[in-house]
């Protein structure tokens, strides 16, 4: 059976390529660059360089496909607020353009889409700054819709599978280095904490989940996939205690710490900068507690401890040169 994955040289993409070769799928892997990252090198894949906004490259990317993993959906890290309807009608157009790609084949799709998307428990009061900033932030609305025009999709009979992570860390990330917590941390450019919930999934769990997910059948719904319960304080000190350093020193609550970032993306979205600490990412990664995660459980997939993923994740930043 032939897999097609948009997105193999991210970071859950890449754990998919992975899981599927491991159960003996073909892969076609598509990525931006001409010759494929760090992270594909050595593995029997079929590489396929392009631009995914291209006319006639979705669709040319699908034919020949059974399945389709969409690893690459777009999702704006910086505030840029009045860049907002652009993000929108572009994620709009590149969802309906795959859409009609993979019916057109006749193909399964799979979405790799946000735990943010999901339903969560009322907050309280005093959370509502941070509801706010969530709501005007183009990063959640680029992902509602998306999710919403893939399960109209699938409504409408297309098979899909839609699973929803929590924070992913792992080995084989390429993302920017400014984009990536665990060598910023050993780098000792974060100099303090949030005191927040997190909840982390090896990136490894993610794709074996989503795989099992198509081979099972489980199409149509939003599927939360989590794994272990931590406050962003002790996760910081484990990283640090494990690369030999030492941990931020500092630990606010979520609130000023946010409501500082976005005050800082504004003012200096005007002069074209960024921020170090991205707005998004404090706002993503804030979990609620969550319950042994059920679709793992069904699937009969034991979440990797995470000490072996820190393990594992710094080793990896460290063969590329992150940290």
């Amino acid at each position: 059976m032939k897999v097609l994955v948009l997105g193999a040289t991210g970071h859950i993409g890449n754990a998919t390529v992975r899981e599927l070769l491991r159960r003996r799928y073909k892969v076609t892997a598509t990525g931006r660059s001409k010759y494929p990252g760090p992270n594909l090198a050595g593995l029997p894949i079929t590489y396929s360089p392009g631009n995914l906004n291209a006319p006639g490259q979705i669709e040319a990317w699908v034919s020949g496909h059974d399945i389709v993993v969409d690893a690459a959906a777009p999702y704006p890290v910086q505030l840029a607020i009045t860049r907002r309807d652009d993000f929108l009608a572009d994620a709009s157009e590149r969802t309906r353009r795959l859409l009609r790609a993979v019916r057109h084949e006749g193909a399964r799709l799979a979405y790799v889409s946000s735990f943010t998307t999901l339903k969560r428990r009322q907050g309280r009061v005093d959370e509502w700054p941070l509801e706010l900033m969530s709501k005007l932030h183009p990063y959640f609305a680029v992902k509602e819709l998306i999710e919403a025009e893939v399960l109209e999709a699938a409504a409408r009979g297309l098979e899909v599978v839609i699973v929803n992570p929590t924070m992913c860390l792992g080995p084989w990330d390429l993302h920017e280095r400014s984009l990536c917590l665990i060598p910023r941390l050993l780098g000792r450019e974060i100099p303090v904490s949030m005191q927040q919930m997190l909840n982390v999934i090896d990136v490894r769990d993610v794709a074996k989940g989503l795989v099992r997910m198509l081979e099972s059948g489980k199409y149509g719904r939003p599927t939360l996939l989590s794994g272990h319960n931590i406050s962003a304080p002790t996760l910081y000190s484990w990283i640090c205690e494990i690369g030999g350093v030492e941990p931020p020193s500092l630990s606010l609550p979520p609130l000023p710490g946010a409501l500082s970032a976005y005050l800082g993306e504004l003012l200096l979205g005007v002069g074209g900068f960024e921020m170090p600490i991205a707005l998004a990412a404090m706002l993503v990664n804030s979990h609620e507690w969550q319950p042994p995660c059920e679709a793992l459980m069904e699937l009969r997939i034991v979440p990797r401890p995470l000490y072996e993923t820190l393990l594992d994740s710094i080793e990896w930043y460290r063969s590329i040169g992150y940290c």
